[in-house]
């Protein structure tokens, strides 16, 4: 179990004091959050945990903006409209969907909300991947196509010919191409 710094708002004292107390036992610092100025108190923090009978838009963008940020934020929610829930889960909000009980696990959905924000941040790595390859290779077919067209070559000997000055030149095919490009522009 490692300790971790959580912050955690309820629009009811009670559910705020089981929240905190829930917290505590699976020796997290529970950080309460001032409902005049959560902002604040985001800095440094491990995750967060809402409870609200009511999601304000307030609350809702901070949970939002802090799971975009890739903390892992927990929101207890028995009745949300699903356009809302959409948002959050797009977000990366981990949504329970039931109010917080006395006995709940909240150490699992701490690892949980934990592990989605790591397959989500493993997504947008791969996802920045792609479309750099995807760039690459556009670049790679406008290269060809200017070959094609400035030295009368077919599409098979353009590749060759962009693929050996790659590797004459130690670059990457799409650095290769990309730089062919820019030098074919400035002219």
């Amino acid at each position: 179990m490692s300790f971790s710094r959580i912050l955690f708002f309820a629009d009811e004292l009670a559910q705020a004091n089981r929240l905190a107390l829930l917290l505590s036992r699976y020796g997290h610092e529970p950080v309460p959050l001032a409902a005049r100025d959560p902002w604040t108190q985001a800095d440094g923090a491990d995750g967060l945990m809402l409870d609200c009978k009511r999601l304000t838009a307030e609350w809702r963008l901070l949970a939002t903006t802090l799971a975009e940020r890739g903390l892992p934020v927990v929101l207890f929610a028995d009745a949300l409209p699903e356009h809302l829930q959409q948002q959050l889960l797009a977000a990366g909000v981990t949504l329970v969907p039931h109010k917080l009980g006395d006995k709940e696990p909240v150490e699992a959905w701490i690892k949980l909300a934990r592990t989605q924000q790591g397959a989500r941040a493993q997504q947008q790595q791969r996802m920045a991947e792609l479309e750099q390859k995807l760039a690459e290779r556009k670049w790679v077919e406008r290269a060809k196509g200017v070959l094609m067209k400035q030295h009368g070559l077919d599409e098979e000997a353009a590749y060759k010919a962009l693929r050996s000055a790659a590797m004459q030149h130690s670059l990457s095919l799409g650095e290769l191409a990309r730089r062919l490009l820019a030098k074919n522009e400035a002219e």
